[in-house]
């Protein structure tokens, strides 16, 4: 079995030789809603185009490879009822998420081809440790923890009262292999990938606050202020999520408490 690493868009990289192929986990994209706003064109090479060279290539194999795209849960848009689940209609609302379902969409129709299996998993807010190379939109826990480690004042808008569902990086990455083992069960097929639990964007918010005053010795200012212009509608959404449908295909459990996984990663 081979395992490769490669982030490349380009349709260059799909003429190199590349070892034969059982697994994809396509992890690479543009993530952030407010740059595919800007530059929609650009977003749609990255998460479709990117996409569809891999699939190309891949069809080309002997074996079918077995392909897990990890997709978001923002892509059904401003829900009104929760839990979600895969039965919640898709009803995007921003550039970023029509091409997070246009890829999506793309694989379903490579598979029903039998050119490659896999599924798509849509992820819950993913919080970690985060590198410094990620896109300066994505870990917003890590990134409120650092400002107020470096005594930064953290800015809370009126969606504080809104709630996510949180899940760790590790419960991804254990899903992520669950889908591809268990491919008899999750071929063809979309998942909505979360912890089941809501919390509000003003308690995760604080208690990363909290952990870093822990550290450091200083609790550091929070003030409330109107969002910029530009705030998408879809920061305003309440999101938790029903997986039940994956845990029955796979087996797989979230293994992470919120608050408890917190304290240990900033710990």
């Amino acid at each position: 079995m081979k395992w490769i690493k490669h982030n490349l868009i380009s349709e260059s990289w799909a003429k190199k030789k590349l070892p034969r192929i059982h697994f994809v986990f396509h992890l690479a994209g543009q993530t952030c809603s407010y740059e595919a706003r800007e530059n929609p064109i650009g977003d749609l090479k990255a998460n479709v185009l990117g996409l569809l060279h891999l699939l190309e290539y891949l069809k080309t194999q002997r074996n079918r490879p077995v392909v897990v795209i990890a997709g978001t849960a923002t892509q059904a848009g401003q829900t009104q009822i929760n839990p979600i689940s895969e039965q919640t209609r898709d009803n995007p609302c921003t550039f970023y998420d029509i091409s997070k379902l246009s890829a999506e969409l793309y694989l379903k129709q490579y598979i029903r081809e039998k050119w490659v299996k896999g599924c798509a998993l849509r992820l819950g807010n993913v919080y970690g440790k985060s590198k410094k190379t990620q896109s300066k939109s994505r870990g917003v826990l890590d990134k409120i923890y650092n400002h107020a480690v470096s005594g930064k004042q953290i800015s809370l808008f009126v969606n504080q009262k809104c709630k996510r569902d949180y899940i760790h990086l590790d419960d991804i990455i254990s899903a992520l292999i669950a889908a591809a083992k268990n491919n008899k069960k999750t071929n063809g097929q979309t998942f909505y990938i979360g912890s089941g639990c809501g919390t509000t964007i003003g308690e995760a918010f604080r208690l990363a606050i909290m952990l870093a005053a822990l550290k450091t010795g200083r609790k550091v200012k929070i003030i409330n202020k109107k969002p910029p212009k530009n705030f998408s509608e879809i920061e305003n959404r309440n999101v938790i999520i029903n997986s039940s449908r994956f845990k029955n295909a796979t087996g797989w459990r979230p293994r992470f408490n919120f608050y408890t996984n917190m304290k240990l990663t900033y710990s």
